[in-house]
């Protein structure tokens, strides 16, 4: 079978940027570190939940035009599930946005960004306890692999910190 290099039209129409995930996942990560740098300076001067509450509601207004037609459409399926819906607003965004802002406040952004490697084993929680959807094996490496960063960027690589603080609190 050989794989056919779709018509340049197709490239402008839309789908060649959802067929670009190393892009697209540049473009997050960069859109999370945007987002602690400007809660970095603006920390202080607008009150986290201001910012948080901002941040959402424009956001929402550049993608509605988006995701309209989506809505519009699933209306039945989200009607069905709204309120599993607004419980993962109201935790996922709005309160974990509004804890980062807080966050920003009084440590670096660096400091902060380090709940984003973290954001797999929340969804990985969250789906288990409202879905009862379980891990694969593949997912649970995923989650353990991206703990290990945490841990690793909390230790400065330095893994006898482990040691030295396990000998503190034992005396």
């Amino acid at each position: 079978m050989s794989v056919s290099n779709p018509p340049q039209a197709d490239a402008w129409s839309g789908s060649w940027i959802a067929n670009q995930p190393y892009l697209l996942l540049s473009i997050t990560s960069l859109c999370w570190a945007g987002n602690a740098i400007v809660g970095r300076l603006a920390a202080g001067h607008i009150p986290p939940v201001t910012l948080s509450f901002l941040r959402w509601f424009f956001a929402f207004l550049i993608v509605l035009p988006f995701a309209w037609k989506h809505l519009v459409r699933d209306w039945g399926v989200i009607r069905e599930r709204l309120g599993i819906m607004v419980v993962l607003s109201v935790t996922g965004i709005g309160a974990f946005n509004t804890m980062q802002y807080w966050a920003l406040e009084h440590t670096s952004a660096l400091n902060t960004l380090l709940l984003q490697p973290a954001g797999p084993l929340f969804v990985a929680t969250w789906s288990l306890v409202l879905l009862g959807v379980r891990l694969t094996l593949a997912q649970a490496f995923g989650v353990l692999l991206s703990m290990c960063g945490v841990l690793t960027i909390l230790l400065h690589g330095d893994l006898t910190t482990l040691k030295t603080s396990s000998s503190t609190v034992a005396t």
